[in-house]
């Protein structure tokens, strides 16, 4: 139901599949035929299931008066096995359509064969009309000269040169071009179809309107022009949209609307046929009709001088396909957009005041067959027990339909809908575990419908009601490695990382959560482990169900935290980080050949200066995921996330405990819920149920077995350290003034001015410290090329944008949101 649940499904090319029948059902073939009409509940497609006029397995399509990029492929493919040196034919300029002459060329090629000399001689001329089109600058735009041919074939190149002759107008003069298309479409010559086409377009193109209309209309009452009747159709919206007119668009909706509506048999007995039902589930959207933001349409208000406003009123008055796909979309966009958690009295009242005047509308309202009714009802069905019983009654009957017809019954389309709206209200009006129950008896488990539809919606309004008890009994009884093991393939990591997330924060014990993030691909990226206190991040470098690269970034951050407060690590734990990350082994050994002379703490801090990756956080809220750093240089600066990566800021709390309440909101639905991408929710949205679900997250955040083990004592040190900068440059600071010039001291100088520049910019102005590290450098060792490499010192490295949009530096220390504590 929800949109960070939903994979985005929709195809848009032309196909053709097998109608689903009731010869045999398997789990997985009952699946995909809830999935056709789940994905997109309130479209054409669905709309003729439900009214029983089957589905001819045709995927929504678009083909639009441009050249296919398949199109290119093929001419360029065949243009070089038959003159390959002719650049001209294969370097065609964007605007030069290829589409029928591709189609004549490989008619000719068919007939007269590749080695013809008629073939090899349209391919000339055809290069003077490409010509004429890739080159605006060309003047010599003449055609070539005809050849000697066999009488049988004079006609064809007679044809074929007065449609290349006007092509080459078509580019250069619009005017010459209609006439010359137009004595074509006159004529018994085989292109007299596409001519016609030509003249329609230019016209319209022209705006010529009413001339391109005519012209449009008469090609499509004439059955012998039938080649270019499914372009013309597309033509036709074209030139409704450039003349918008109220008529206009009412005929285009008007004629779309018959073509879905055909018989099965009508839409599938050409290739033609079934490239215009397509077009026609595109074309009726892009007509407007779909979701509307608000009730115009209903309420039949239209602006001064209406066009498309009041073509769409009309056809909602008189189409029930019209009305019922405006009023379930405009609806059913809140769903798509938000937590369940957050549909309560205004939400439904909005849902019923949308679907109650859409039923109102009459005729159109009286043709909408009943599975369709019952899924505009079904969005705005309340939490009480008769409307409970009411939409399980329909939900079971949809289902079973589906299932004993394999997909093939009308109620099909409505299953996937009317199961997941039954678990909302079930779990809304305190059954959730009648919602449980009823969803480990689904057929179609393999279905998205299934588990990103009514177990991805009730996953999330379980933990906005705060509901533990009933979220780990779903858990348990649903989210078992079976239901895991039967995902589709594609997209099964996907949506078992969804519920990955949602285990973990319903977590009754550490048990429990590392059973959950086991299951997840990003394990590193969970915000909980920022606050796990170094011991807990050694041990977890020790568990196996982390990745070698998991391990190493666990311990690094483990070691870093005791450095970084100044405490000294043991040789045992300094042994595990460089066993873990062998390539900071390496770099510790190079600067104890390169520096032998230093004492091993010097060796350790010009080591950590020569490697960025040394860093206190697993992730970083909004910016680093974590995970996987195989093949990452640790020597290399990061320009992403400088404050992060290139070695450390201090712990802020603020920072991370909205990274936290972030990801839970996530798993909640509800992290950005105030977006422009959900501005569908704004009509809805009532503070007073985003508060109740707030307040659950932090019922559950404080119960969490984790979060009752953070040392807030060690979070409050890391976050009173100094920064990486600051840090490594006092001590470096402090070498240099001791050191005589041979024990790497320069260097250390010249890498601490470096970690001032690029390492957190967040803690406010880096002079106090770069300065005096850039100056040291400069007075003592100032023939070193380390000084002649390190000229300047920095400050304020931290930049802002302000409200004239440039950049600027910023001195002040970074602020984050207050956060209430989780004590």
């Amino acid at each position: 139901m929800l949109q960070r649940f939903t994979a985005a499904l929709l195809a848009f090319a032309c196909l053709t599949a097998p109608v689903l029948g009731a010869d045999s059902c398997a789990p997985e073939k009952l699946s995909v035929a809830i999935d056709t009409y789940a994905r997109d509940p309130f479209s054409p497609r669905s709309w003729r299931v439900l009214k029983g006029l089957g589905d001819p397995g045709v995927e929504q399509g678009y083909g639009g008066f441009g050249d296919t990029w398949q199109q290119q492929q093929d001419w360029d493919n065949l243009v070089k096995q038959i003159a390959p040196d002719d650049k001209a034919l294969t370097d065609v300029g964007y605007e030069c359509r290829i589409g029928y002459p591709l189609q004549v060329l490989k008619e000719r090629v068919n007939s007269l064969g590749r080695e013809s000399k008629y073939v090899r001689q349209w391919l000339t001329v055809q290069s003077r009309v490409l010509q004429a089109c890739s080159e605006p600058n060309s003047t010599d735009l003449s055609i070539p000269d005809p050849i000697q041919i066999h009488p049988a074939l004079a006609k064809m190149q007679a044809d074929d040169r007065a449609y290349q002759q006007a092509s080459v107008a078509f580019y250069r003069d619009k005017t010459k071009a209609i006439d010359e298309f137009k004595a074509i479409g006159a004529s018994d010559s085989e292109h007299r179809a596409a001519a016609r086409y030509n003249v329609a377009n230019l016209l319209a193109n022209s705006k010529q309107l009413d001339a391109a209309r005519t012209e449009a209309n008469a090609i499509l009452a004439d059955p012998s022009l039938a080649s270019v009747h499914s372009i013309t159709r597309e033509l036709l919206g074209y030139i409704a949209n450039l003349a918008d007119t109220a008529e206009g668009w009412t005929a285009l909706i008007n004629r779309t609307i018959a073509t879905i509506e055909q018989p099965v048999a009508d839409i599938t007995k050409t290739p033609q046929a079934q490239t215009e039902y397509a077009n026609a589930l595109y074309d009726l959207g892009f007509a407007g009709v779909r979701g509307k933001d608000d009730d115009w349409w209903l309420d039949g208000k239209l602006p001064e001088n209406p066009t498309i406003s009041k073509a769409l009123v009309d056809a909602s008055r008189q189409h029930p396909i019209a009305l019922w796909i405006m009023a379930g979309q405009s609806a059913n966009q809140a769903y798509q957009a938000g937590p369940w958690s957050l549909a309560g009295d205004k939400w439904l009242n909005r849902m019923a005041e949308i679907i109650g005047k859409a039923e109102a509308i009459k005729p159109a309202a009286d043709g909408i067959p009943a599975p369709a009714r019952a899924m505009l009802d079904a969005l705005t069905a309340r939490p009480d027990d008769a409307t409970r019983a009411k939409l399980w009654d329909e939900a079971h009957a949809a289902m079973a339909a589906a299932e004993q017809s394999c997909g093939s019954d009308p109620q099909t389309a409505a299953a996937g809908l009317l199961l997941a709206h039954a678990v909302r209200v079930s779990a809304q009006s305190g059954h959730a575990d009648e919602a449980i129950a009823e969803l480990e008896n689904v057929p179609f488990k393999s279905a998205s419908a299934y588990y990103q539809g009514a177990l991805g919606g009730l996953a999330q309004l379980l933990l906005g009601q705060g509901n533990l008890t009933n979220a780990r009994l779903f858990r348990d009884r649903l989210l078992t490695p079976a239901f895991f093991a039967g995902l589709p393939e594609d997209g099964r990591q996907q949506t078992q990382d969804t519920f990955s997330n949602f285990m973990g924060w319903i977590a009754e014990d550490e048990a429990h959560w590392k059973q959950a993030l086991a299951l997840n691909s990003t394990k590193t990226a969970n915000t909980l482990l920022n606050f796990q206190p170094a011991a807990s991040l050694w041990a977890l470098a020790d568990d196996p169900m982390f990745s070698e690269s998991e391990k190493a970034l666990l311990g690094r951050t483990a070691w870093t935290r005791g450095y970084a407060r100044g405490i000294t690590q043991s040789d045992a734990q300094t042994a595990k980080l460089y066993a873990l990350n062998p390539e900071l082994k390496a770099a510790a050994n190079k600067a104890a050949v390169d520096y032998p002379s230093a004492s091993a703490e010097r060796q350790r801090l010009l080591t950590i200066l020569r490697n960025p990756r040394y860093g206190i956080l697993v992730n970083a809220p909004g910016i680093m995921m974590g995970g996987d750093d195989s093949g990452t240089d640790f020597g290399a600066l990061d320009s992403y996330d400088p404050n992060d990566k290139n070695w450390w800021c201090p712990f802020n709390m603020n920072r991370q405990l909205g990274g936290l309440r972030t990801s839970f909101d996530e798993a909640l639905g509800t992290a950005d819920y105030d977006s422009y991408g959900n501005r569908d929710l704004k009509p809805v949205y009532d503070e007073a149920m985003r508060a109740k679900v707030d307040a659950a997250r932090e019922m559950i955040l404080k119960s969490h077995p984790l979060v009752k083990t953070i040392d807030w004592k060690e979070m409050a040190a890391l976050g009173a350290m100094g920064s990486a900068p600051r840090t490594l440059a006092q001590s470096a600071i402090r070498w240099g003034k001791a050191s005589k010039g041979a024990d790497g001291a320069p260097e250390a100088l010249a890498l601490a001015v470096r970690a001032t520049r690029y390492g957190c910019r967040w803690d406010g102005s880096h002079e106090s410290f770069s300065k005096p590290a850039q100056e040291l450098l400069k007075a003592k060792f100032g023939d070193t090329q380390w000084a002649k490499e390190t000229p300047y010192w920095f400050g304020c490295v931290d930049q802002q944008w302000n409200k004239d949009g440039n950049r600027v530096p910023v001195c002040t220390p970074r602020q984050w949101p207050k956060q209430a504590p989780l004590k």
